[in-house]
């Protein structure tokens, strides 16, 4: 990967993957502590509702998608391994195999339809999935037994040998529940798991940054299906008995409920999700009356007074008892307000520390009539406009001038009536947002997209998603590939990071940043994505007078790196003082085109848009800093 910023490398702080593995190993090992019977069997129901509720996670919690599938994917598999055993089949490591496959299948036959039209639509689709579990058993009941189902299975073997009663059985859900949840961790701490939190806040966002939706949400989707059909392998066979009566309505609410209430953004939380579910409604006897009732309270509590679930508010918690114990420290060693980036860079270079540079080797932006009509209202027409690397081109106007209309069709998030959008010698004016992204196109939105539950870190390292694939099967393995992109990606993020002074808040939660320091953001996830034109919508907006300077030096910087700038900005002393190239615009239309001192003097830019007193105020201003 070629680097674009020289600095210092960072240390990545080791992550405590270890956990996982060890605590599986001590749950495997409860029979041999003497612990029988009933407790198992219990914990066999928490951990094949743990692959449940976890695939749910991956697809709605993290990538956003409304499923409620998750129990026919269940009843697919626990029906694949009734029918092998009825057949003699009894081997659980094929039983996996099939059952992996099958949902596979049918996640991507249910997936690609639903997901093209809406999540409404992927939703119904997955809704219905569930009602069509008796009609199916019924319609191949020679195979299936219909409504009375199957019951009888035989004892499962694994390589031959047999897996003995209820500890045997333990033993493998335990050790199968562990391993998905660690391909889970190594999926979601990944480029991967930073994609599906950048889909679930906006596609666009998600375009933006060059990643494909539709495969995005259909990979979330497909692979969240997988620990379902894991699942339902353990669940025939914990059962011994099939039947459609096993798969309701009422038990996919269960699944969300659990999921939700566990925390449906967490790693972990479908264990505890899948332990409150399986120990309180579902061992409770008569609980099927009221079922939809408690589910929906637990629905509306979640939703109301722990939004990210129980391990949101425990994280929440260990971050509040964290910050009040080492608050008295931080307050005499960390600073308290914004930090100048040039005083920054000075103090860098007293200590000895390499400053970051960038290397953003621009290419020529040129736009011909670009023309686009909404109904009856033309909001752009005939638009002509050129970008130069190394220079900052600013977009003015009224509100309704067409400013954001434009620079929405120089990024392909509209399509244009007529004209043409080029980045270099490249025609890009029929490509997709994506495909611009990875040609070298970065942006900013006028209202900033940042995921909440990103920190600051996080959001700025999303904007070297658009830098290649995102190798899901990399991450899961953690082959040494992943590891040399994460710490390259790591280190850009940092540096861009320090462009603004925001290197000291790298873990804290983006959301908890002011307005003004999230725009900042916004632009150093572009500028980390190494972009070769940078389209900025408004970022100085309702910016206090240190972020704006912030603003200048990290325009001055991307300048400097040769980095092609289009702006657009309501801020007219700071277009005039920091752009090279200006482009008025009114009613869909230039007006007038040039240098901002040229642009300052134009009688049609004075009457309608600058007006007499600031243009003159400007000139001022201009002539003061001149002096």
């Amino acid at each position: 990967m070629t680097a674009f910023v020289r600095t210092v490398s960072t240390q990545v702080p080791r992550r405590l993957w270890i956990i996982t593995p060890i605590v599986v190993a001590l749950f495997a090992l409860l029979p041999a502590m003497g612990y029988h019977g009933g407790i198992l069997r219990q914990l066999i129901l928490i951990a094949i509702y743990t692959l449940v509720v976890s695939g749910l996670n991956l697809s709605f919690g993290y990538a956003g998608e409304v499923v409620l599938g998750q129990v026919a994917i269940l009843a697919l598999g626990a029906y694949i391994t009734a029918i092998l055993s009825t057949n003699g089949v009894t081997d659980i490591g094929l039983a996996l195999l099939l059952s992996l496959v099958a949902s596979a299948i049918l996640g991507l036959v249910t997936g690609l339809p639903g997901l093209r039209l809406s999540h409404l639509a992927l939703g119904l689709i997955t809704f219905f999935l569930v009602l069509l579990v008796p009609p199916v058993a019924l319609a191949f009941s020679n195979v299936t037994g219909g409504y009375t189902g199957l019951v009888g299975l035989m004892t499962p073997t694994l390589f031959g040998s047999p897996i003995k009663g209820t500890v045997g059985l333990y033993v493998v859900s335990v050790v199968l529940a562990g391993f998905w949840i660690f391909v889970m961790r190594n999926l979601v701490l990944s480029r991967y798991g930073l994609a599906l939190r950048v889909l679930k806040e906006n596609p666009l966002l998600a375009s933006s940054l060059g990643l494909s939706v539709l495969r995005l949400r259909l990979s979330a989707y497909v692979i969240g299906s997988l620990p379902a059909g894991l699942a339902g392998v353990l669940f025939a066979y914990a059962t011994a008995y099939v039947a459609p009566a096993s798969f309701t309505l009422t038990l996919s609410i269960a699944v969300l409920a659990a999921s939700v209430v566990g925390g449906s953004q967490s790693i972990y939380g479908a264990v505890l999700g899948s332990a409150l579910l399986v120990l309180g409604p579902l061992s409770a006897q008569g609980f099927e009356r009221y079922s939809l009732v408690v589910y929906g309270a637990f629905l509306l509590l979640a939703g109301t007074v722990l939004a990210m679930g129980l391990t949101g508010a425990g994280r929440a918690l260990f971050v509040r008892l964290r910050t009040l114990f080492s608050g008295e420290r931080a307050r005499h060693a960390a600073p308290t307000g914004p930090v100048d980036p040039s005083e920054a860079a000075d103090a860098a270079d007293a200590e000895g520390t390499p400053r970051a540079e960038l290397m953003l080797p621009g290419e020529v932006l040129e736009v011909s009539g670009a023309t686009r009509a909404f109904g009856e209202v033309k909001a752009i027409t005939d638009v002509d406009f050129r970008a130069e690397p190394g220079r900052i081109t600013a977009l003015i106007g009224a509100n309704g001038a067409g400013k954001t209309t434009l620079l929405n069709a120089v990024s392909g998030a509209i399509t244009l009536d007529s004209g043409t959008v080029r980045i270099g010698d490249r025609d890009v004016t029929a490509l997709p947002v994506a495909t611009r992204a990875r040609k070298g196109m970065g942006r900013s939105f006028q209202t900033p997209m940042i995921p909440s539950s990103m920190t600051v870190m996080e959001v700025a390292e999303s904007g070297s998603l658009v830098a290649g694939p995102l190798r899901p099967i990399a991450a899961i393995l953690r082959l040494p590939a992943f590891r040399k992109e994460r710490r390259e990606n790591r280190e850009t993020a940092r540096t861009a990071l320090e462009l603004v002074a925001l290197g000291d808040r790298a873990n804290v939660p983006a959301s908890a940043l002011p307005l003004s320091t999230r725009r900042l953001l916004e632009v150093v996830r572009a500028v980390a994505g190494r972009p070769r034109v940078v389209l900025l919508d408004e970022p100085a907006a309702g910016m206090d007078d240190d972020a704006i300077e912030e603003l200048r030096a990290l325009l001055k910087q991307l300048r400097r790196a040769g980095a092609t700038v289009v702006l657009i900005e309501h801020n007219i002393s700071f277009v005039l003082e920091i752009a090279d190239d200006v482009v008025v615009m009114e009613l869909g239309k230039v007006i007038a085109a040039g240098p901002p001192e040229q642009i300052r003097t134009d009688e049609r830019v004075i009457a309608s848009y600058l007006g007499t007193k600031h243009a003159a105020a400007a000139s001022r201003a201009d002539g003061e800093g001149g002096a």
